[in-house]
């Protein structure tokens, strides 16, 4: 069986279950990658090597290699040589201020001139270092995911699947706008989402309405869980996607 046909079958699975079908599955893939890693490749030296020129995993798959059932030892082999990476790379800076203060020219060039405070090249490293080891991977995925679920949009199976499912959110329904411009798929897919998104707003506003003080039907699970629902559409799973919080060094 080829990839392709098992990313088609993963898109057909995903889309039984609540949420964006494509985020679904690069969560699956996530913890497959994670465990694979923890299986077989911990003190594979290409491995280790592309991870210290990442610094590690992101935030996401940080945790996520945590989460995962039995990993604490290899979590330790290799957040041990991550350390000591990091460590090493930063012991440079012991000291730093101190040797600025012991060259009285270069103090008061600096004050006389107004010149900027100086960023250390360590951190400028930083922000080049390479994806993480698992986004790398997972960013080929999301791209065959989105491809196949708009080429397949006609097929009978897909199709049906993703009629019965929450959708796209709407980063992948941007990235499938943008993958595939006016394609046939990609209209399909844009008009059965959007119908979707109808039927999410009916859940919310109805949800919204239980809650005025006259009322006297209760909620049910469709009322209950729309403001989550309408969470993942509009941002993505959780964890999928990263926050949009700045790093300046200005």
């Amino acid at each position: 069986m080829t990839a392709k046909f098992v990313g088609y079958f993963r898109l057909v699975e995903a889309c039984e279950r609540p949420g964006c079908p494509v985020c679904m599955c690069l969560e699956d893939d996530s913890r497959r990658a994670l465990g694979a890693l923890l299986t077989g490749h911990v003190t594979d030296v290409a491995t280790r090597r592309r991870l210290r020129e990442s610094w590690g995993f992101c935030n996401w798959h940080t945790w996520a290699l945590v989460d995962t059932g039995n990993a604490a030892t290899g979590a330790a082999i290799l957040y041990e040589d991550l350390v000591r990476v990091c460590q090493s790379r930063l012991e440079g800076l012991r000291g730093r201020r101190s040797r600025a203060l012991a060259s009285p020219l270069r103090w008061l060039r600096g004050l006389m001139t107004g010149a900027r405070r100086t960023v250390p090249r360590i951190v400028e490293r930083h922000q080049r270092r390479p994806r993480c080891l698992v986004c790398s991977q997972l960013a080929v995925a999301e791209t065959g995911y989105v491809d196949a679920i708009v080429a397949s949009s006609a097929d009978p199976e897909l199709g049906r699947a993703y009629q019965r499912s929450t959708g796209l959110c709407v980063p992948h329904l941007l990235f499938a706008l943008e993958r595939s411009g006016d394609a046939d798929g990609v209209e399909r897919i844009l008009e059965s989402t959007l119908a979707k998104w109808d039927t999410l707003r009916a859940d919310l506003d109805r949800f919204v309405a239980k809650h005025e003080y006259r009322n006297v039907t209760p909620f049910d699970e469709t009322d209950a869980s729309s403001y989550v629902r309408a969470s993942e559409v509009l941002a993505g799973r959780r964890q999928v996607f990263g926050n949009d919080m700045p790093r300046s060094t200005q």
